[in-house]
């Protein structure tokens, strides 16, 4: 009893900001009264955007029984349901069987045909049942016992910036540093580094000696000197020769005929 007497008189639950509401859909709740506005409620007001109040719609546990249907402004005040498809919230037709509801003030619906709630708009239930017609859509409970009800949706509260927000598409600020290294040239390595290499081939020359003794090979190259770049000829076949180049040429030819005849 003591959980009803709560529900009756719409205690209010606050969990984190959100807020559930119970309202015990009953002629005998007072806040159906006339001489008074207990009737309207305001939900969602000053959640975040993802906080959303509820309403626990509890059936009476007596002989009433209810169908509460969700109506424009002009129905609710008419106390009469002109919708040929009107949306039906809540059908309390067990009798003394414990029985709720729950509405969930989101401003869109998970399943599709339920029921949004945005903000700063306000949205309104009657029931229009009586006792020997749980269906009828014109007065009934509405106008006997102003059993209808008023929900303000309200604005969420603005967001705070966050100090923890990632910038996305700003160019960042990179910082660059310059390192300059300085090399010093040991005299070894300068030395190594300045010595001439031959760009081809032809600046080495190798001189045929075709001289040697009989068992020996003939075939022998001797390495001498680059050329000069800047004048070509014949240098001496040994370095204690005196001989000109034309003898050496024709000592040359008669070995090569000596070595033919043996």
């Amino acid at each position: 009893m003591l959980l009803l007497s709560i529900i009756a008189i719409s205690n209010f639950v606050t969990l984190s900001a959100a807020k559930t509401h119970f309202v015990y859909w009953n002629s005998t709740n007072p806040i159906f009264k006339m001489d008074n506005n207990d009737h309207i409620i305001d939900v969602n007001a000053g959640n975040t955007a993802s906080e959303y109040d509820q309403m626990h719609l509890v059936c009476p546990q007596s002989t009433e029984q209810h169908v509460v249907y969700s109506v424009t402004e002009e129905e609710y005040n008419s106390c009469r349901v002109t919708s040929q498809r009107p949306r039906i919230v809540a059908v309390c037709d067990k009798p003394g069987a414990f029985r709720y509801f729950t509405i969930t003030f989101r401003s869109f619906s998970p399943t599709p045909g339920g029921l949004e709630f945005k903000p700063g708009q306000t949205y309104y239930l009657i029931s229009t049942s009586t006792t020997r017609d749980l269906h009828r859509r014109a007065g009934g409970y509405c106008s006997t016992h102003n059993m209808k009800m008023a929900l303000n949706i309200g604005q969420p509260a603005p967001m705070e910036p966050s100090t923890n927000q990632v910038s996305i598409n700003v160019p960042r600020i990179v910082t660059t540093t310059t390192t300059t290294t300085t090399t010093t040239e040991s005299p070894l390595m300068r030395a190594m580094w300045g010595s001439r290499v031959p760009d081809y081939r032809s600046d080495y020359v190798y001189y045929y000696q075709p001289w040697g003794r009989r068992h020996q090979v003939a075939n022998k190259f001797v390495k001498i000197e680059p050329l000069n770049t800047n004048s070509v000829s014949a240098l001496p076949l040994t370095s204690g020769s005196s001989t000109t180049a034309s003898i050496s040429v024709f000592s040359t030819a008669l070995v090569i005929l000596f070595s033919m005849l043996l």
